[in-house]
């Protein structure tokens, strides 16, 4: 395929697995992996459809696809709990009873969360459901698995938080303005033409430049600021989804 890996069916089990992935390719940059099998293309589960049903699915979409994912260690774990992988578990993880202990758990007093990461690099499970586009140069592509909102914790300093905060005429929206170096905003990774999209866990893209300082201000030493790059979020609004801190990486 135009997107640089193949896939092929096993004997002894369901499904179409990944087989292979070109050095470089558009699959290698979103994060599939040989072994991997293929749970849905484009929100529809696959894995009861045929070789040719699933390449039909993959080539319905000219110019890129979306597959869902997962590797061997996940499908055997997914399948002790008779569960289906679905895009639901990418961003929210799977609740466990507490005398379950996989490797890669978040432990909490009643149960674990787990979320079925295959990096064992520990990157976001972003690479599960990733679209990919058959066009465009390699740094395009290494540049697009980045393309997530960053959740910038901010601890406010003597001289406040260090930022300017405006409105563009042309543009919907709050952006950064300006960062002062060295500040609380600057740490906490800010960066001037961010749009600010939450605002303590709260959408505030619709909201006036006053409520939205109103919302910063509203816990005394702290704020917790989910922005956007101009790259990605272009990216989200082509793709018709409003950015969450589900979506953050990690």
């Amino acid at each position: 395929s135009g997107y640089g890996f193949h896939l092929h069916g096993e004997k002894g089990k369901s499904g179409q697995f990944i087989r292979k992935v070109e050095p470089g390719s558009p699959a290698e940059a979103a994060g599939l992996r040989a072994g991997d099998r293929v749970v849905e293309v484009n929100g529809l589960n696959v894995e009861q459809e045929t070789h040719h049903q699933v390449v039909q699915r993959i080539k319905a979409v000219e110019t890129e696809t979306r597959l869902l994912v997962v590797d061997k260690e996940t499908d055997e774990y997914l399948c002790s709990l008779r569960l289906t992988c679905t895009e639901e578990m990418v961003h929210s993880g799977i609740l466990l009873n507490s005398n379950i202990s996989p490797t890669k758990s978040v432990g909490s007093d009643n149960g674990e969360v787990w979320k079925p990461q295959l990096d064992l690099s520990g990157d976001s499970l972003q690479r599960h459901s990733h679209s990919f586009s058959s066009h465009g140069s390699r740094k395009d592509l290494n540049g697009q698995k980045e393309l997530c909102p960053r959740l910038c914790h901010l601890k406010k300093g003597p001289n406040g938080y260090g930022f300017n905060l405006h409105s563009e005429k042309s543009r919907p929206g709050q952006f950064i303005r300006s960062v002062d170096p060295d500040s609380p905003a600057s740490r906490a990774g800010l960066r001037p033409q961010d749009r600010l999209v939450e605002v303590n866990g709260i959408n505030v893209e619709g909201l006036r430049h006053s409520e939205v300082v109103s919302h910063i201000k509203s816990r005394e030493n702290e704020a917790r600021l989910l922005v956007v790059d101009p790259e990605t979020d272009d990216y989200f609004k082509k793709l018709g989804v409003t950015p969450t801190e589900e979506h953050t990486k990690g």
